[in-house]
């Protein structure tokens, strides 16, 4: 709100103080997560809640340190927005944190997986914003005039580069851990078709379109960054609306001439 506050009205010190209160966020959840792994002995990766908030934070602290080393100015009026939604996905999550806690404490490399594919959506949603903040400058000149609280063209177009790079090398690396995990989960855990894997095929196409288009090819434009804009729209309902199919019945199964109950 302080961003925005700055955007519409001009003052200046509101930006200073939304970028205060974003860095005292940070501290916050981070000695939030400090204080659970003391008090519980528990991983920070053995529980859904530390997970989200550490990919928060990480995603936080990319957008600052994108802030600062670039001339990106007012790239956190984007990601403070995103961050939120990320904070508010316990709520709207389509699975238990019962079951999906219990998950992560008995399949520990479980958790790694999902570290590491939200890391690469924290990749992806920087994208996001430098694609978005592209198309909205290049919206204003063609109207003839330059938006001074939205970086450059080329600047916005480097920035969202090299986001995405970064967001699809952890993301393949997720995505690879989660196919293994389909395949070869203990107990069949997932099924073969597991919606939330599947689903995640479109986004991983998407950016990596975008990046040989980008980076092989040569190309520049609109058009590549709506194309980030629509992988991450698949991303953000493949991660908010399409639950896990989980299936923890025992079932049998024939190996080596004998049968074993798999749970």
């Amino acid at each position: 709100m302080l961003f925005q506050g700055h955007l519409w009205w001009g003052h200046a010190t509101w930006e200073r103080w939304g970028r205060s209160t974003l860095i005292a966020g940070i501290v916050i959840n981070g000695l939030g997560i400090l204080l659970h792994v003391l008090f519980s002995g528990q991983s920070p990766l053995g529980n859904m809640v530390s997970v989200i908030s550490l990919v928060v934070i990480t995603f936080l602290v990319a957008g600052l340190l994108l802030e600062h080393l670039t001339s990106a100015r007012h790239f956190n009026l984007f990601v403070a927005p995103v961050a939120f939604l990320g904070l508010l996905y316990p709520l709207l999550m389509p699975v238990r944190f019962e079951d999906a806690g219990s998950m992560l404490v008995k399949y520990p490399w479980l958790g790694v997986h999902v570290f590491i594919t939200l890391l690469g959506h924290v990749g992806f949603a920087l994208a996001f914003c430098g694609a978005s903040a592209y198309l909205l400058q290049s919206r204003s000149l063609k109207r003839g005039r330059l938006n001074r609280f939205l970086p450059a063209l080329d600047t916005a177009a480097t920035s969202t580069f090299y986001a995405a790079g970064g967001g699809f090398f952890f993301f393949t690396l997720g995505l690879g851990m989660g196919v293994l995990w389909m395949f070869g989960a203990p107990g069949e855990y997932l099924g073969k078709a597991d919606p939330k894997i599947v689903l995640a095929l479109p986004t991983w196409w998407g950016f990596a379109g975008y990046l040989y288009l980008r980076g092989v090819r040569k190309r520049h434009g609109s058009r590549l960054k709506w194309l980030i804009i629509i992988a991450f729209a698949i991303a953000v309902i493949n991660y908010l609306a399409v639950p896990h199919r989980f299936d923890e019945e025992p079932t049998a199964a024939v190996q080596d001439g004998g049968i074993y109950l798999l749970s």
